[in-house]
């Protein structure tokens, strides 16, 4: 009777384990769905590789502008596509699957998708009872299943939704900028209104991360100022509430909830704190075409940077260093500012960095060649006489006056009175030689005072073609000069020129200056109005520039300008372009001259040969502090060696901390992260500190590669930063840091309702074995 039992019981687990997964399998019989559709970018051609993810589910790839998302249950999801080779941007949305879908998506545009309710909550049905109206988009849309949708439109924009309920008896107003980083997904119901506007300061500037609440429904200002609070009841009286970091910076404000349109506009007076001023460190200089660290200082209350190259975002965040790359050679100008929830504050003084070309085959100037200049100025400067070295580094496209591109020389402008860091510069026209653009600015320790110059020489001859001075058969042209100077001295005004001239040329003048006697090319050239001699010029073919030069239109400080050549120099050995200086960085490149004739160059470090080769430059790796000469020599085709200049490195480097690519973000207890950061060349090891809400401070991770995962930390918000140690035994700072935020899990009731049958067939196998095992005992 017992094995009866047993066998009985046997019987029941098979049934209960089989019945299980049949159980299963019809759950998975569940009707399963494909989105698909092409991605454009913002000028509607295929875009590059584009994700498709929905809700959780691992994220899919575009092909040749195309996709193909399956395994969609049926139901409400949230849909994204991120245009990673299109502009890094993203496109949330709301959709309801309940067949196969196409969806096409472009960069900079999103939808709006609404659900419509009747004053009990149920889904409006029919259309004659509800229309939508976006206003200025002219479509119209039917409801269906109580939902609908318009689109795509313009993300960025402000747009304004009307409900209209039963015959336009009553309607609801709804205000909102389209976003791209979450749906535009909106619910209307019969009996409810918004309330929406724009927060602004004393000045009338927008006013970002103020909280409007009415105790239950809260909403943040963006950055233009606006917020929105949806479906407040008709009827009641609400009371906001107006804070900023928790401060009340608007008395409350009282109103009742009526039909029609739900402006709620609001202005404070509250004294709120831009940021400190934020300023570069990396000061006004030429590099080679190779990274760079650029540096800036900034002060309180700032909570991000943005950094600007020639007009577009380069950086932003919170770190006070950016790793330049130059592509190019040519002339790049950045701006910083500093920004906090109350706004921003843009320093004046941009930094102006010229790459360097790796060569230049220009036909007067080569690169290296100098020239030496005694200039004097009427009225005399403090220091009389002033001597300066005029040098050719490279060749860059400018824009001058006229709005003309033109080829020119890039030259450095060397004052014998210049102090540590004072910098300056000159674009020279590749044609004629006559400045296009000039660039000073003064030393850091001195003052950020800068000045700059854009110039146009327009020459037309008799028949008024137009011409140059060196190509013109014409004995007398005209010339129309244009130059605006831009002074940057607080308190100065710019100053501005534009004449119309008439230009005589002479040629074989002898001229005797200290460099020697020369037979040159004498040009005059004569203000038309009141007949000044504004410029006289003498010319040389060997020098291969200006002999003398005459300027009575200098500029702002001087009525008269007279430069004399003493000296000149067309390189007869190799020459850095590469100039001394003081580096603390461990990694540069050391730059020079191309010089006719060779076959390979040599360069020595401290009379060790470290590079022989036909290239112009060579990159220096993990170097350890200290003073570093360098010579560059010369093995010529016939096997000569030329011996060529030395110069002196001063090498202290500092270690700069590693960037996070992990952002700060919020997880779940049970989830896991890859924390990543930037591999710093020479790195020995990582140590990755984590500060958790109770200020406890602990160690992560502690090794020599740039990624860890970590799936331990505390629940609440932790504080995490990196910092490098280097095989010199160099240690950087910590990292700017990211918080990632943990929050508790709900129960998962699928994990549960696994684990439930489970058990029950561990107990029944321990039961059927224990019956079995005392049935085989009593036989």
């Amino acid at each position: 009777m017992i094995r009866n039992k047993a066998y009985f019981l046997v019987f029941l687990l098979l049934i209960t384990i089989f019945s299980i997964p049949l159980t299963s399998a019809e759950d998975s019989d569940e009707q399963l769905y494909t989105l698909s559709g092409k991605v454009f970018d913002a000028d509607g051609q295929l875009a590059n590789k584009t994700s498709i993810k929905v809700d959780s589910m691992t994220s899919t790839w575009s092909e040749n502008g195309s996709y193909v998302f399956s395994g969609i249950t049926p139901g409400e999801h949230t849909v994204r596509a991120y245009f990673m080779n299109s502009g890094h941007t993203v496109v949330y949305r709301r959709m309801i699957f309940d067949s196969d879908m196409e969806l096409d998506w472009q960069v900079g545009k999103n939808w709006i998708t609404v659900e419509a309710f009747d004053n009990q909550g149920i889904h409006i049905q029919d259309s004659s009872n509800f229309n939508i109206e976006i206003v200025g988009v002219e479509e119209n849309n039917d409801l269906e299943d109580g939902r609908v949708e318009y689109g795509p439109l313009n993300i960025g924009e402000y747009f304004t939704i009307i409900a209209n309920y039963e015959n336009f008896e009553s309607s609801q107003f709804l205000h909102f900028k389209m976003s791209a980083s979450q749906p535009n997904d909106f619910n209307f119901q019969h009996g409810m209104n918004s309330r929406y506007g724009f927060v602004v300061d004393e000045q009338g500037f927008p006013m970002s991360g103020v909280s409007i609440s009415n105790g239950t429904k809260n909403a943040v200002t963006n950055s233009d100022g606006f917020f929105l609070i949806q479906n407040l009841e008709v009827g009641t009286i609400q009371t906001f509430t107006i804070q900023q970091s928790g401060i009340d910076i608007i008395d409350p404000v009282v109103t009742t909830i009526i039909d029609g349109e739900g402006w709620m506009n609001l202005s404070s007076t509250y004294q709120v704190e831009l940021p400190r001023n934020v300023s570069f460190i990396t000061q006004f200089q030429t590099i080679p075409m190779s990274p760079f660290e650029i540096d800036w200082e900034g002060g309180p209350y700032t909570d991000f940077y943005s950094l600007y190259l020639d007009g577009e975002l380069a950086y932003r965040g919170t770190s006070t260093t950016f790793s330049f790359n130059p592509q190019d050679s040519g002339t790049f100008e950045f701006r910083i500012e500093a920004t906090n929830i109350n706004g921003s504050n843009d320093n004046a003084s941009s930094l102006l960095l010229i790459v360097l070309p790796n060569s230049s085959d220009s036909e007067l100037w080569s690169l290296g060649m100098s020239w030496d200049y005694e200039i004097e100025y009427t009225p005399s400067s403090p220091y009389n006489i002033h001597n300066v070295t005029i040098t050719a580094i490279g060749t860059e496209s400018t824009i001058d006056a006229f709005g003309h591109e033109k080829t020119s020389f890039l030259a450095r402008y060397s004052d014998e009175h210049d102090i540590e860091g004072e910098e300056s510069y000159r674009w020279v026209d590749s044609q004629n030689l006559l400045t296009l653009h000039t660039y000073w600015v003064d030393s850091p320790s001195s003052s950020s005072y800068y000045q700059e110059g854009i110039l146009g020489w327009d020459f037309t001859d008799s028949n008024g073609l137009s011409t140059d001075i060196f190509s013109s058969q014409d004995e007398e042209l005209n010339l129309h000069f244009n130059r605006t100077n831009i002074i940057g001295v607080p308190g100065h005004p710019n100053g501005y020129d534009d004449t119309y001239n008439t230009v005589s040329i002479v040629e074989d003048v002898i001229l005797t200056t200290p460099a020697g006697t020369f037979s040159t090319t004498h040009i005059t050239i004569t203000d038309n109005d009141d007949g000044v001699i504004s410029w006289e010029l003498w010319y040389n073919a060997s020098v291969r520039n200006w002999v003398k030069i005459i300027d009575q239109l200098p500029g702002s400080h001087s009525d008269k300008k007279v430069s004399i050549l003493k000296s000149f120099d067309v390189p007869m050995n190799p020459m850095f372009l590469t100039e001394e200086s003081n580096l603390s960085v461990n990694e540069y490149s050391i730059t020079w001259a191309p010089f006719q004739g060779t076959d390979y160059y040599q360069l020595f470090e401290n009379d060790i040969l470290i590079y022989e080769g036909n290239q112009t430059n060579q990159n220096i790796s993990n170097q350890k502090d200290g003073n570093y000469d360098y010579q560059i020599n010369s093995i010529m085709l016939s096997g000569y060696t030329v011996l060529g200049e030395k110069i002196n490195l001063n090498i202290f480097h500092i270690a700069q901390p590693p960037v996070f690519l992990t952002t700060s973000q919020v997880l779940n207890s049970n989830d896991e992260i890859i924390l990543s950061w930037t591999p710093i060349t020479d790195a020995e090891w990582y140590n990755v500190t984590v500060i958790d809400r109770d200020g406890n401070k602990n160690s992560i991770y502690n090794g020599s590669e740039n990624y860890s995962l970590i799936d331990d930390l505390s629940i609440g918000q932790n504080r995490i930063r990196v910092q490098v140690g280097l095989t010199n035994d160099k240690i950087s700072d910590f990292s700017s840091s990211i918080f990632i935020t943990i929050e508790e899990n709900e129960s998962n009731n699928s994990i549960q309702n696994l684990a439930y049958p489970a058990v029950i067939i561990l107990i029944l196998i321990i039961l059927v074995t224990s019956v079995i095992y005392r049935n085989r005992w009593s036989e």
